[in-house]
């Protein structure tokens, strides 16, 4: 997710389908310097072990209206990838979002940059013809100083470099496994360096919680105070079992997130991100938020990716 030191917000407000929040904020963003971007991340999270900090306050009586299910066919596919070939298409996707030594979150695993890394550590990407598998694997004694002394291997893909886009309908369908540890992700950040330094979570999942789904938003209001309602557990029953759909809904006013086609959780205000973002796809182990791994969690653990999809309304 981003950088070391940080602390992931706590407050797990359980949620029923469309719940409805006001969000207000400005100011901050991200930047296209390698050490930059490093710091603007760490800054995005520092703030996240104290979810009052800026949170704002709930408008129920906001009216917005919002599609219960999408309609594919009132849009146009801007971006996809089905990951139905035999390796990572690099004009999606790059395996780096920051240095690989960054340890976030006191998470556990050592991303493996396969595009661009001098060392020879195996490569957590794995494909089957129909989807893309991504393992967090036991890291060899070998290979501890080539991963940074972290005892797993995993892998991160980010649209960073590749694509970048303001408002849609964004979609992926996983496979996630229940185990203590496991936290895979699908997420979003701001591309540009003037902007909300926005931070959308579509979903993130607690391999300890097989009936749960995570949603969350961060941003940074005028005066550069991080704000956020706080992270959002939303039930998503046996979510563990076969393939999952979560997407994203994102126009000038309003993110609203689905769970297999059915509205999770709405975030509504005149600061909704107006700005260009990109995609990220990680399976992360351990840290504070899931707890460390231990003897009953899968080996390897996994995140399996049947396709990414982006939609633009044909009116944009």
């Amino acid at each position: 997710m981003t950088i070391g030191k940080m602390k992931l917000n706590k407050l797990f407000v359980a949620c029923l389908l469309a719940v409805t929040l006001s969000v207000t904020l400005s100011a901050c963003g991200e930047s296209d310097l390698e050490e930059e971007h490093e710091q603007l991340l760490d800054d995005a999270f520092a703030a996240a072990q104290n979810p009052a900090l800026g949170s704002a306050d709930p408008d129920t009586d906001a009216e917005v209206t919002s599609p219960t299910s999408i309609d594919v066919s009132n849009y146009d596919l801007v971006f996809s990838d089905e990951f139905d070939g035999n390796s990572l298409d690099a004009d999606n996707w790059s395996t780096s979002l920051f240095s690989s030594d960054t340890v976030i979150f006191e998470q556990l695993q050592y991303y493996v940059d396969t595009q661009n890394a001098q060392q020879t550590l195996s490569s957590p990407f794995t494909f089957n013809g129909q989807s893309l598998t991504i393992s967090a694997t036991k890291t060899p004694d070998d290979d501890r100083a080539d991963a940074n002394e972290q005892p797993y291997l995993s892998g991160l893909l980010t649209s960073r470099e590749a694509f970048n886009f303001t408002y849609g309908y964004i979609e992926a369908r996983v496979k996630v496994q229940a185990g203590l540890g496991i936290w895979p992700m699908f997420w979003m950040l701001g591309s540009n360096t003037d902007g909300i330094s926005p931070e959308v979570y579509i979903f993130e999942y607690d391999g300890s919680k097989v009936n749960s789904v995570f949603h969350n938003y961060i941003y940074r209001d005028a005066e550069n105070n991080q704000r956020s309602n706080g992270q959002r557990e939303v039930q998503a029953d046996s979510f563990s079992e076969g393939f999952q759909t979560v997407g994203l809904r994102w126009t000038p006013n309003e993110l609203l997130y689905y769970v297999n086609g059915q509205p999770s959780y709405r975030v509504i205000g005149e600061n909704v991100p107006k700005e260009n973002m990109y995609l990220t796809l990680n399976l992360a182990m351990g840290g504070n938020w899931p707890g460390a791994p231990d003897g009953t969690t899968p080996d390897p653990a996994t995140l399996e990716v049947d396709y990414v999809r982006i939609y633009q309304e044909k009116s944009q």
